[in-house]
């Protein structure tokens, strides 16, 4: 076994390898470990010289298991020190995304409280499901406080972002990725990654009537992935957001209404029903006759195509780009009562809400419906506007 360079320099004593062998004992939790019984060492020998093999072997006897240790304590004390490890180095690398409004003491302190109350309801003779989904419930703060962090950095402040749930400002950072991120960053594990993180979370912060034993999993599962969701973001999105190269520009995102556009511009939109996958799964969940699959599906395809219909009297016949299931992309020059016209066929055609994005090339539209999307009312409309700024 190599040992650290200050073991060697230590003094002659065995003191020091006793000590780091009973920790790598504990933290490897290796089973067979013994001691020499000294009581009976002295009743069976006086002589202070070198001892027998046979007389020492008599003498040997069992370590207490080491892992009952940590009935000493509440919690897991192996677990706790390395994680306490792991959030220092998180808390440092959050505290530098943007100084001015990082909380760093919350956001540790709150990681480690959460930490403590699922290593708590471990070691409880039965399982505490109310501490496992407090604990969970806990630890989304942390995450909620990073997100904040990021778009405090990288987004202008404004009360009406400041006012949307987590699901809406991760949909906003997502949308500023898929605008500024290089070629080779991993959009489609972006996105699933923030979409499983946002389940995990909802379904314990959305609490249901019944604590079940799924909580001890919930919680073990939500603090593993916390860690993991902070070190994507620290690590991997904030260097792609990060605007420290020289060569980089720095977007600022106006939303505009199509009053504000240039009259001679031509410009793309984007329209999307909200909720339909909610929808369908619902019905897969729920519904046992073919007819009211048929009947959202037939739905949805009069809506466009009414839409369509409307679009091509308003404008031009070539205006459609693309119409399939409840999506619709189309150009032209389209007054805001124009487009809340559209939404007012979708409805009536449906029952369901549909949002409207638009810009002045793809990239732009579809970065205004990912906004759009993200409003909690649902049925949007929301333009963009991009001014670039070189650092």
């Amino acid at each position: 076994m190599a040992f650290p360079e200050q073991i060697k320099k230590s003094p002659n004593s065995t003191t020091h390898y006793k000590v780091l062998l009973a920790t790598t004992a504990y933290i490897l939790s290796i089973q067979n470990v013994y001691m020499i019984d000294t009581r009976k060492l002295f009743n069976l020998s006086t002589n202070n010289g070198f001892l027998s093999p046979e007389l020492l072997k008599s003498t040997y006897i069992p370590a207490p298991d080491n892992t009952k240790l940590d009935k000493i304590a509440y919690m897991g004390l192996t677990e706790i020190v390395r994680y306490e490890k792991i959030i220092d180095n998180l808390s440092e690398k959050y505290s530098k995304i943007h100084p001015d409004s990082s909380d760093t003491e919350f956001f540790k302190n709150n990681f480690i409280h959460s930490i403590n109350l699922k290593l708590k309801g471990d070691q409880r003779d039965e399982s505490d499901n109310a501490i496992y989904r407090i604990a969970s419930s806990s630890i989304s703060a942390s995450l909620e406080d990073l997100i904040r962090v990021f778009l405090n950095k990288f987004i202008e402040p404004h009360t009406s972002i400041e006012r949307k749930t987590l699901g809406p400002k991760i949909g906003i950072i997502e949308s500023k990725i898929e605008k500024e991120a290089s070629s080779d960053f991993d959009l489609e594990f972006f996105r699933v990654f923030n979409d499983f993180i946002l389940f995990l979370r909802n379904s314990t912060t959305h609490k249901g009537n019944q604590l079940t034993d799924v909580e001890k999993f919930k919680a073990d599962l939500s603090i593993k992935m916390a860690v993991l969701f902070v070190e994507f973001y620290t690590k991997i999105v904030y260097p792609e957001l990060s605007t420290d190269s020289q060569n980089k520009l720095s977007t600022t995102i106006k939303k505009v209404s199509t009053s504000g556009i240039n009259t001679d511009e031509i410009l793309y939109f984007g329209l999307d029903g909200d909720d339909t996958g909610t929808k369908l799964e619902s019905l897969f969940l729920s519904s046992e006759e073919e007819s009211a699959f048929r009947h959202l599906s037939t739905s949805i395809d009069k809506a466009i195509k009414e839409i369509s219909k409307y679009i091509k009297e308003q404008y031009s016949k070539d205006s459609i780009i693309f119409a399939t299931g409840d999506d619709l992309l189309f150009k032209g020059q389209f007054t805001e009562d124009q487009l809340k016209k559209m939404q007012h066929i979708y409805h009536q055609k449906t029952g369901f809400t549909c949002s409207i994005g638009y810009g002045k090339s793809f990239k732009d539209m579809y970065l205004a419906l990912k906004f759009a999307k993200t409003e909690p009312e649902k049925n949007s409309i929301f333009g963009i506007d991009y001014s670039y700024i070189k650092e």
